[in-house]
């Protein structure tokens, strides 16, 4: 299932991320090694794409999000909006310009640079803390 303008990974797996990052090449690599992971990718350039997305319908189990974005909504203003919207599903902030203190107020926060498999370990603990 994808919306308009954002790209689905080709291989169905069990768990749906969608990735914000507005850095191309950030997004392209992180993208591939969490679909190497087994997890289904669906990407979004900004916040305002993935929260039009996400209201018209597109079902994800979690979104991991740069707080910096470009456009007229962050990250941290998307989290905010699906935690009062949609309480159910998970946000995961990152940031390499924000120390996260404030970021992790409203969700899980992870300083960037980040390695991938610290990515995939906070994603699966969001569908542990689900399940629980």
């Amino acid at each position: 299932m994808s919306a308009p303008g954002l790209a689905p990974s080709t291989v169905a797996a069990a768990r749906t991320v969608l990735l914000v990052e507005d850095d191309a090449l950030v997004r392209l690599v992180t993208a591939g090694e969490l679909r190497e992971a087994g997890l289904t990718v669906i990407e979004a350039a900004s916040a305002q794409e993935a929260y039009e997305a996400i209201i018209a319908g597109l079902h994800v189990d979690v979104v991991f999000t740069d707080v910096r974005t470009e456009g007229t909504l962050d990250g941290y203003e998307l989290a905010r909006m699906l935690k009062a919207e949609r309480p159910s599903l998970p946000v995961i902030l990152t940031s390499g310009h924000l120390d996260g203190s404030v970021a992790a107020l409203v969700a899980p926060f992870l300083a960037k640079p980040y390695s991938v498999e610290t990515v995939i370990q906070l994603i699966h603990a969001q569908f542990a803390n689900e399940a629980s």
